[in-house]
């Protein structure tokens, strides 16, 4: 089969090309639930992703009514997420036993039928796609592959983004870590050359950098490789 051919190899390759140059992760998300209508049969689409706790939190829907279906404490999508497998309801009219507040509510909203996608990661589902239908019935074979087509490749795109938000916010840190020990070091090498004590020996950097419009970690690594010698400061 081509990638011409099926309905959803598109849509996969926009939404990878989207988390590799987008750094709004919502907004991919939103856009993927936007693209899911367009599949044959699908009405409105809403997304899920578990927070630490395990609880699922609506990130992304294609309409206010799919977004309050997909938040309620029952239904499709947290079943998916406490199984890891893919619920199917072709027809709400049969699920009052199972569902008894999310079904009446849903039909209420005019869904018919809805289809939840779990969002893998190895031994582990980080969220939830689901696909509401406006009649009663099952979508295609091919959407239902391609929904879950959709899901997985969403879900290694959410885990690439907290990776890589991860490394961004550890390498902040260390880098302020980093500045922070400079600064000490400085403070004490001018406390030493020019008789100060170290609170005075760092207003000493710190205007400096102010008036010469440096950065102040810059200002202590040339101190300490000595391409900068600060005069004392003249007594007040």
């Amino acid at each position: 089969m081509s990638g011409a051919e099926h309905p959803g190899y598109g849509a996969v390759s926009e939404l990878v090309g989207r988390f590799v140059t987008d750094t709004d992760l919502v907004g991919t998300l939103g856009w993927l639930t936007d693209r899911c209508t367009e599949l044959a049969g699908v009405s409105a689409s809403a997304l899920s992703l578990a927070d630490r706790q395990g609880t699922l939190d609506v990130v992304a829907a294609s309409s206010e009514s799919a977004h309050g279906l997909q938040q309620t404490a029952e239904g499709p999508a947290q079943d998916c997420y406490a199984s890891g497998f893919r619920i199917d309801c072709p027809d709400l009219n049969e699920a009052d036993a199972r569902w008894p507040g999310y079904a009446p509510a849903a039909r209420r909203d005019g869904v018919r039928a809805v289809h939840a996608f779990p969002m893998p990661l190895p031994e582990r589902t980080i969220g939830v796609l689901t696909l509401f239908l406006d009649t009663a019935g099952t979508l295609s074979a091919k959407a239902l592959e391609t929904g879950q087509l959709l899901a997985a490749t969403a879900a290694l795109g959410v885990e690439s983004h907290q990776a890589t938000q991860h490394e961004l916010r550890a390498d902040q840190l260390q880098g302020a870590l980093t500045s922070r020990v400079v600064i000490e070091q400085a403070k004490g090498v001018l406390a030493e050359r020019l008789g100060l004590g170290l609170a005075e020996s760092f207003e000493v950097l710190r205007g400096y950098a102010r008036r010469n419009g440096r950065r102040l970690t810059d200002v202590a690594t040339a101190v300490l490789d000595g391409s900068l010698v600060l005069p004392t400061p003249p007594p007040r």
